[in-house]
């Protein structure tokens, strides 16, 4: 039985003093007891504090038990005759009346212990149908209201939930479509929480024309309050895809969920001309919050269309000057999130790695002759036009190749500016003698690729973790770089053939004015440095740096350091081309070459053998999958007329060659004549770890002597054929290499890519050596070669940076001062 105290209202709540009886009517026998006097409680518990509830005109004091659920509490709410509620309880929920907060089971405990008074009202379905109908109205009367009753109603899950599972996006995005003024800020507002509540269902019903709506709205909108939340939309629905229904739609509309939300904002902003120039403006119009929101934006869009392969967005902000906006954000005066600076910053540098991607195509040659009006020169030699624009050929698209589309635009950008004096310095250059005239327009590119170069573009390379000012004036950059090089080419009386000596002192210019990390330096004093550089001082630094690093590099521990990671960069790779050999791999092979003598039985079951499928048809051609045995005795192989997809199975491999029986592995001649192949053992590439080399560096001491040969020389002795290298260097490599055998070929095998044929040869290599009891095996590619020595230099690099950027100094040789008098002393590690 659960007890209450009879019903109060607010006129009568002095009728009933404190010793009144309670009125007490039944419960269902198999529920608790929510509504509760205090006689009724257990003399162990504390008695809850009295609340009033109150529905319509009635009300009820009564003491609820927490313990209870809270569906329970609004059944026998509803269900006592003070409140005479004659609908079904799942129909009502409590809310405190001061606050207007719900109450759920997370909250109960605590708002009845706080709150003195709470309300029967609606449930959350019932509110959410109510508003839904609500926004699908025309009437301003009834929709203004009602979007400013969704803003606080959204925030509480029950209510979203129902919200949504019936449709409330639709009717809330045609409210935004619909409305103006105060009722599209509530709308907005509402329709911005909903999206930050909820992952995925949130986007149900958010088209490409709603993306369009928005677009306008931001690029129209004069309002903060209307501002604010339509960028906020827009940045949010350009970072996630439109997902397809997660809830039953009202909305009979066809929707699309093949494009993402990116693609779709992103052809609505490109589509109207005045969005972008809107935002720009407002990241300098002194609102911290929409400059935020404004900064995110453009970097969910500009990521998203370099994403996409798309400059035209990019195209579009550099022609509004927005990084110069962007730029007079940087000093911290105005407020702007650093963070959302340094995001942006990666993403500009993004698009510009992918304009020097870009290549020039034949949509780009209308800048060749914007270029030749810049010039102001006069067309007088239609043979010699682009030389005099300081090309080196009449070709200039073809000068492009690596700086791209990023080279001509810069180019482009540097002769339009009236501060660069591009007409008059092709002026003074042409009264010059033709072999010292400065190559301007080659020297725009070489500028172009050093700034790449120091900005990390030529490579993709980590997000920046410092702020700089420098990327976002990159074009200005260059004009004052080429500027520079220029100077540099005048005072040196340089010719073409010392272009690679300029680009040299132009690198150590640039890293001089623009430093490690950016931003030291003010606009002025970089300009200063670039503009003002004299040839005499920016050579002697450069020999200062170059002698610095040589010094360094000479050490003994560091020749030392270099030696050990040398070894282990061998050893990794030694590991991975035997790795390659017990993976397998398939190649096309052919009969071994003719020999006067008959095979040798210790040759193995394969030795002299004719392919299988050696008919006319096939031409003697046929294809074989080789793999290294686990015990690394034998090759392993089996026959096929095709090249698989996938690589055979283990049973499948019935044949093998012993590789005790393979004397020697050939590789073909690059020429295609009657040249011997050059063997394994006689190959020119690194040393292997412990022979005569310098443990050093990898090359051989200087006055020694090695007998191994050169990758391309003959089986004569190559002193005598020094002649034919430079033209044997310029033939394609073969990828065919032959098992040779004690009486002859075993079998001739070509790879099917370079890649291939490096790991097997050098593979093979490591393997024959290793099982012969020998060294660990000599390297036979020179990919092989150049792949450890790289992994060699990036690991001396990698401790050097360590070493610098503790500041630690090396020294060339330890000094002992002596033994030690005690034991208490250990020994640090080396480097």
């Amino acid at each position: 039985m659960a007890s209450v105290q009879p019903a109060v209202s607010a006129s009568a709540a002095s009728a009933y003093g404190p010793s009144q009886a309670p009125t007490r009517f039944p419960s269902p026998p198999a529920r608790p007891s929510a509504v509760l006097s205090s006689s009724s409680l257990p003399q162990t518990r504390t008695a809850p504090r009295a609340n009033y509830f109150h529905y319509d005109q009635r009300s009820v004091k009564a003491r609820i038990d927490p313990e209870v659920p809270l569906d329970e509490v609004l059944r026998q709410l509803c269900a006592s005759p003070q409140l005479a509620v004659s609908e079904p309880p799942a129909l009502f929920a409590l809310r405190e009346k001061e606050s207007g907060v719900l109450v759920t089971a997370d909250n109960m405990r605590e708002l009845l212990a706080r709150a003195s008074t709470f309300q029967l009202v609606s449930s959350p379905m019932l509110e959410a149908v109510e508003l839904i109908d609500k926004l699908s109205s025309s009437d301003p009367a009834v929709l203004k209201p009602a979007t400013f009753a969704l803003r606080t109603h959204v925030q509480e899950r029950a209510f979203l939930d129902a919200f949504l599972a019936r449709g409330g996006v639709d009717a809330l995005a045609g409210a935004v479509r619909r409305s103006s003024g105060n009722t599209l800020a509530y709308a907005l507002l509402s329709l911005q929480t909903v999206l930050e509540l909820v992952e995925g269902g949130g986007w149900v019903g958010l088209d490409g024309g709603f993306g369009g709506r928005l677009v306008d709205i931001v690029a129209t909108g004069p309002l903060v309050n209307i501002a604010r939340p339509a960028t906020a939309i827009l940045r949010r629905l350009a970072s996630q895809p439109i997902l397809p229904p997660t809830y039953p739609s009202t909305s009979a509309a066809p929707r699309s969920s093949s494009h993402s939300g990116l693609v779709t904002v992103l052809e609505a902003v490109l589509a109207q001309s005045a969005f972008l120039r809107t935002v720009v403006e407002r990241l300098t119009a002194g609102d911290v919050a929409v400059t935020d929101l404004s900064l995110a934006l453009l970097d969910v869009l500009l990521r998203g269309s370099v994403n996409l392969g798309d400059l035209r967005l990019a195209e579009t902000l550099e022609g509004l000057d927005a990084w110069r906006a962007v730029g007079k954000l940087l000093d911290g005066s105005k407020g702007a999130d650093s963070s959302l600076l340094l995001s942006l910053q990666a993403s500009h540098l993004a698009s510009l790695r992918l304009t020097l991607e870009t290549p020039v195509a034949e949509e780009h040659y209308p800048v060749f002759d914007a270029l030749w009006i810049a010039s102001g020169l006069e067309d007088t030699d239609e043979s010699n036009r682009w030389r005099r624009l300081g090309f080196l050929s009449e070709s200039p698209q073809y000068e492009f190749a690596r700086p791209g589309l990023l080279g001509l635009k810069a180019l482009r950008r540097f002769a339009d500016d009236s501060q660069n004096e591009f007409s008059q310095t092709l002026q003074d250059q042409a009264v010059r003698p033709e072999s010292r005239r400065c190559p301007v327009s080659t020297v725009s590119n070489t500028a172009l690729l050093l700034l790449a170069e120091h900005f990390h573009l030529t490579a993709p390379a980590p997000s920046p973790t410092a702020l700089s000012p420098y990327p976002f004036r990159f074009y200005e950059l260059h004009a004052l770089v080429v500027q520079c090089l220029v100077r540099l080419w005048t005072d040196a009386g340089a010719t073409l053939a010392d272009l690679d000596r300029i680009a040299a002192l132009g690198r150590s210019q640039v890293a001089f004015v623009l430093g490690g990390s950016g931003g030291e330096r003010t606009w002025f004093e970089v300009r200063r440095g670039f503009l003002t550089a004299e040839y005499r001082a920016v050579r002697e630094r450069q020999m200062r740096e170059m002698e610095v690093e040589d010094d360094l590099l000479s050490k003994g521990p560091v020749r030392t350091l270099r030696a050990r990671l040398y070894h282990e960069s061998y050893e990794f790779v030694r590991s991975q081309r035997i790795a390659c050999l017990h993976d397998g791999a398939w190649f096309l092979c052919g009969p071994p070459a003719p020999s006067r003598s008959t095979p040798s039985p210790a040759a193995g079951p394969a030795a002299g053998r004719r392919p299988s499928g050696a008919g006319g048809r096939h031409d003697g051609r046929t294809w074989r999958f080789y793999r290294l045995a686990a015990n690394r005795r034998a090759l392993q192989w089996c026959e096929a007329r095709e090249q698989r997809e996938g690589k055979p199975a283990a049973e499948e491999l019935t044949e093998k060659i012993d590789l005790a029986s393979i004397k020697d592995v050939v590789p073909s001649g690059s020429t295609g004549g009657p040249q011997r192949p050059v063997r394994v053992s006689q190959l020119g590439g690194l040393a292997r770890p412990g022979s005569t080399a310098s443990a050093a560096d990898g090359r051989p001491e200087r006055g020694t002597t090695t007998s191994r040969r050169s990758f391309l020389s003959s089986s004569k002795d190559s002193s005598s054929h020094t002649g034919a290298a430079p033209a044997l260097r310029h033939q394609p490599p073969s990828l065919s290499f032959a098992l040779v055998g004690a009486s002859g070929p075993l079998v001739e095998l070509t790879a099917p890519s370079p890649a291939v044929y490096s790991e097997w040869l050098d593979g093979l290599s490591f393997v024959r050596d290793g099982a012969a009891g020998g060294a660990t095996g000599s390297i036979a590619t020179r990919e092989t070669a150049d792949y450890v020595q790289a992994l060699t230099e990036i690991g001396v690099k990698v401790k050097m940076l360590d070493l610098s950027g503790e500041k630690v100094e090396v020294l060339a040789k330890e000094e002992v001062k002596g033994v030690p008098a005690h034991a208490d002393f250990f020994y640090a590690d080396s480097l």
